[in-house]
This record gives C-alpha cells, structure tokens and sequence, in this order.
C-alpha cells in the first residue's frame, strides 16, 4: 500500500498544488495525509486523479486487494 505523501512525493507535486485541486487549504491536505481516513471518497478519487494512481493502491490494505 502506497500513502498519498509518498505518491505525491514521487509525482514532484506540492501539497499546496493537491489541496488546490481539492479545493482546501494546505494545512487541511497535509492533515489528510497523516490520517487519509479523514478523506470523503470523492476527495481520495479527486486526489487520485490528480496524482495518477488508482484508489485501491493508496486506500485500502493489501489483504484486501
């Protein structure tokens, strides 16, 4: 399982670039990045798109996959 920081890490882009996309401040982006549970389903896919990855790699557990 990959994080959002380190997906958006090998991406080269900024928090603030993401919280943009997202529509929220930065501080609120890099508080979903230390707990992504707090993401609504529509942010992560937003967030996903945006990064190129797909929302199974970052949000769920590899058992579950």
């Amino acid at each position: 399982m990959q994080t959002l920081k380190s997906v958006r890490e090998l991406r080269g882009v900024t928090q603030k670039a993401v919280a943009e996309h997202l529509g929220v401040a930065r501080q609120t982006y890099a508080n979903y990045e230390s707990k992504q549970e707090k993401m609504t389903v529509e942010q992560a896919k937003a967030a996903c798109d945006f990064l190129h990855c797909e929302v199974a790699d970052v949000f769920l557990p590899e058992e579950v996959k």
